[in-house]
């Protein structure tokens, strides 16, 4: 790849969305923590005074180690110019001098000795500054910087499965055989006799076989260990040294669970060299394999490789003590890798970073990342693989925290726009597909075409944050085919001269001298580059595989029917619209059609139904339902019985529905005592005047209460609407007086099981009637009426008027409901902008809301019960896992009798009714 300033873009265009229906929508609930394991952070390339090449006094053991785990920072002298203010200690970190002579001991003095026995040393050391109390808990270990045979370098990590030592003896016979650039005479025991002969510079510094060779000799004898190689494009366009994507395949061919990722964002960031990481083929930071949408990396992932980015430091000093040379940032200062470890020890360290489960970042641009894939039958995080039906929708959820400040300082005084403000400008959702593995004849491909950013979220799809700090995306596909899912994010816009284009990131700009006087060219050339790099901030993770099993047209179709069967159940005795099946299973789309658009119309996924008049037969309507994927079509019918009219009752059937039949005329307005004025409109539309001294009490249409509206739209001349006028008074109000029984003024509640509960909440307010003498106990439960039953038990507090959605009518009854369970993040709506306040709530949206009512109002959360004996546990989504929980372990929701929880199931007025007298009564114990 030749230099350019271009943006990196795989394809024709970088940003490209699928071609499937998709969707954004706030994420409901916080995924539950693991059990196990934790989040550590660290890295495992930084170098000591024991590299020949990292000199400088201030780079003894001690100081290094003080830097990553922020230890006695008062001991690092001024020319070390560490800026380590911000952002958390390391939890780890592997030391990587190396694989050469090396001519000092840990504090710096001079020993010329094998690397080995440089280790041998190191360790020694770091064992007194252990038991002086010093860097507790923190997970310390020896590897080398080997110089890989025909290649360029690589991390080495050797672990002996058997114990937690380092193993000093398996790295000596290693260098003893792999290592070109250890003098012959710094071995001075048997090696000859225990390993062989050792072949010359000359035998083995070109040989890229013998790194080969090396790999599998890991493989053989510690294969837990690991070889991942740095900055791997250092040496494009060079004579050799050159890693090639070939040389990458090869290497993970040999040993998968060795060679299982690559050093993409390099370290020595201050390098003056070429430019930064001492690279030509580096685009804000990374190399040029990870930075190309649809290159190398994205080559390697297209082959279903579980191949992993991670980010280092390769310190050798930031800038050295004469002032005329810099290379790179202290541990801990820069560049983190956060990994997902179970256990305490470095190998449980390497095994966290074989996973897959981390990601990379620079500058503290975030702090933590909760990346998921998920399903209908499970989930899948970094590194890991999530299988899913073709079709099925695939959700993304997105959580990560961004700290407010990073550790930008400037070298010396200079003017200059950069500060140490941290803030995210936009995530980039990256696919590619799956398509198998190459055969070898064509390992030397180096691209994934179908690799697109298939997103770009913004602050205006994350919001705000959590109680905890996170901000929360998710984002929902349906699955096509076998792909992966991975991140990138910036705190830059998509085009920022020098440094992005069309949301790609430049080649890094390196030093240009420029007027600067030659007395001071080193200090310009050491703040542009601390500069540069602190403008430029950018994190990635490492990939989500998503594996598609295929599903035939006709078998969605199958699926889909069946679903919306069970889903409509009874429609012989319908006296209200409803809520119709809308999205089909596995990519199936549903459309429906009425054979009488009188009674019941179809308004998107709403039945609206007109009851016959009064005296009139009950209509017979059949409902048909077209399913359609791909070729395959077919339709369903339903038969549905519309109930007239009875004769003592006028309305049309809708009442307690906020799904208005437009039928312009003027309906019937009756205001009760004085107070106040109405004005009746041709349109539909009333207002609402109140005295002085009076204000509103109470309106009412069809016997339903809106609150205290001053506007009323959209109503017909079968509707009656009272007004109720009060006098504004300082003193409180009395509650009105609530009768024992409430429900003998029903007609429909009867010996209903839920009479007792219907009862509780009328006489307590949470519920009205759908008119005056009905209930509706068997009627559906929308979203609006739900949350305006928990505004009512909270005292209708008042909301935040900018917590409002864009399908929210300010006439509607539910109104400021939704607004004040918005602003007090009991409800996050369906998507940004969208609540869905007619649609049926189901019994884990239920559960949901509860409990973020329940944390709102303090109330004890503890209660929780395992799913697992639920025989349909598998239903309930990720999101509602953590709510279902605490209602079945409150004993809020019980399942039926065959123990089933039916989360997707819509609930009746009756259940709704039942669940809030249990809530109440419960919360008064």
């Amino acid at each position: 790849m030749k230099k350019r300033r271009t943006p990196l873009i795989g394809g024709s265009m970088a940003v490209l969305m699928l071609s499937q229906a998709l969707s954004i929508t706030p994420a409901q609930a916080e995924p539950s923590a693991p059990a196990e394991g934790k989040w550590l952070t660290g890295e495992y390339h930084v170098h000591t005074v024991q590299s020949s090449d990292a000199s400088e006094p201030f780079m003894k053991l001690e100081n290094i180690l003080n830097a990553a785990f922020r230890e006695d920072l008062e001991q690092l002298p001024p020319e070390a110019i560490a800026s380590l203010n911000f952002g958390a200690p390391f939890d780890f970190l592997m030391l990587s001098d190396h694989l050469r002579n090396s001519p000092r001991d840990p504090g710096g003095n001079d020993k010329p000795t094998a690397r080995w026995e440089a280790i041998r040393d190191q360790q020694a050391t770091l064992k007194q500054l252990q038991e002086a109390g010093k860097f507790a808990g923190k997970i310390i270990y020896s590897g080398f910087e080997w110089d890989m045979m025909g290649l360029d370098h690589g991390s080495v990590g050797i672990i002996d499965s058997s114990n937690d030592e380092v193993p000093v003896e398996a790295i000596r016979q290693f260098e003893w055989l792999y290592s070109y650039d250890t003098s012959k005479d710094q071995f001075h025991g048997n090696e000859e006799e225990l390993w062989g002969p050792r072949l010359s510079k000359d035998e083995l510094k070109l040989n890229k076989d013998k790194t080969f060779e090396a790999i599998a000799w890991l493989n053989q004898n510690y294969p837990k260990s690991f070889v991942l190689p740095n900055h791997p494009s250092r040496h494009n366009g060079s004579d050799t040294g050159v890693v090639r994507i070939e040389d990458l395949r090869k290497m993970n061919d040999i040993a998968p669970d060795i060679v299982f990722g690559m050093e993409g964002m390099p370290g020595n960031h201050m390098a003056g060299g070429e430019n930064r990481s001492e690279m030509i083929d580096i685009y804000g930071g990374a190399d040029v394999m990870i930075a190309e949408v649809g290159g190398i990396w994205d080559s390697l992932l297209g082959e279903g490789r579980r191949f992993w980015n991670f980010a280092n430091s390769d310190f050798h000093f930031k800038v050295s003590s004469n002032r005329n040379y810099s290379s790179g940032y202290w541990p801990s200062e820069f560049s983190q890798n956060y990994v997902w470890v179970n256990g305490d020890k470095f190998k449980d360290v390497a095994e966290g970073m074989r996973s897959g489960k981390s990601f990379a970042v620079y500058g503290h641009l975030i702090d933590a990342l909760d990346f998921k894939a998920s399903a209908k039958d499970g989930q899948a995080e970094m590194g890991g693989q999530l299988q899913v039906t073709e079709g099925d929708n695939t959700t993304i959820t997105i959580r990560f925290k961004s700290p407010d400040h990073n550790n930008y300082a400037p070298i010396s005084d200079h003017q200059t726009a950069v500060t140490n403000n941290v803030q995210v400008d936009h995530i980039d959702l990256i696919s590619g597909e799956v398509t198998g593995k190459l055969d070898e004849s064509e390992y030397a491909d180096t691209t994934n075409e179908t690799t697109k950013v298939v997103k770009r979220f913004t602050k205006a799809d994350w919001g705000k944050p959590d109680a905890d700090g996170y901000y929360t995306i998710t984002y929902t596909v349906p699955a096509d085919k076998n792909r992966y899912y991975r991140l990138r994010g910036t705190n830059l816009g998509t085009d920022v001269v020098n440094y992005t284009e069309n949301g790609e990131p430049l080649m890094d700009q390196p030093y240009k001298p420029g007027d600067a006087p030659e007395s001071g060219q080193n200090e310009d050339r050491f703040n542009f580059i601390n500069d540069r790099n602190y403008t430029g901030l950018w994190f990635y993770s490492n990939p989500i595989f998503v594996n598609v099993t295929e599903l035939s047209d006709e078998q969605a179709v199958a699926d889909t029917i069946a679903k919306i069967t069970a889903q409509l159940a009874d429609t012989s005795d319908v006296t209200a619209s409803f809520t119709l099946p809308s999205e089909g299973l596995h990519g199936a789309a549903i459309q429906w059609k009425s054979s009488d658009e009188r009674t019941l119309t179809i308004d998107q996924d709403k039945a609206v139904v007109t009851r016959p008049s009064s005296g009139s037969n009950d209509a017979r309507i059949t409902l048909t339902a077209t399913v359609t994927r791909g070729g395959k079509s077919a339709d369903k019918d339903f038969t549905v019985i519309v109930k007239a009219l009875p004769s003592d009752n006028s309305n049309n059937g809708s009442s307690g529905y906020p799904w208005p039949i437009p039928v312009p005329s003027k309906p019937g307005v009756t205001v009760l005592g004085d107070g106040g004025t109405t004005k009746t409109n041709d349109d539909g539309s009333v207002s609402i005047i109140a005295d002085q001294g009076y204000r509103i009490k109470d309106v009412t249409v069809n016997g339903v209460s809106k609150g205290q509206l001053a506007v009323l739209k959209d109503l017909k001349s079968t509707d009656t609407v009272v007004v109720t006028f009060e006098k504004i008074t300082t003193e409180p109000r009395p509650e009105p007086e609530k009768p024992t029984v409430p429900s003998a003024g029903f007609t429909d509640v009867g010996n209903h099981w839920a009479a007792s509960a219907i009862d509780f909440v009328v006489s307590s307010g949470l519920f009205t009637g759908t008119s005056g003498t009905t209930f509706s106990p068997n009627g559906q439960m929308t979203r609006g009426m739900f949350v305006t039953v928990l505004h009512r038990l909270a005292g209708k507090p008042a909301g935040d008027s900018s917590a409002r959605f864009d399908d929210t009518d300010a006439n509607a009854y539910y109104y400021d409901a939704v607004a004040w369970a918005s602003s007090h993040g009991i409800v996050n709506g369906i998507s940004s902008s969208k609540f869905a306040p007619d649609a049926l709530i189901t019994r884990e949206q239920l559960a949901l809301i509860l409990f973020n009512y329940a944390k709102n109002a303090d109330y004890d959360l503890s209660a929780a019960q395992s799913l697992s004996g639920f025989a349909d546990k598998q239903l309930v989504s990720s999101w509602a896992a953590k709510a279902m929980e605490w209602a079945v372990g409150s004993k809020l929701l019980i399942g039926s009798g065959s123990s089933k929880l039916k989360p997707q199931d819509t609930a009746t007025r009756a259940e709704v009714a039942m669940v809030m007298e249990r809530l109440v009564r419960s919360s008064k114990e």
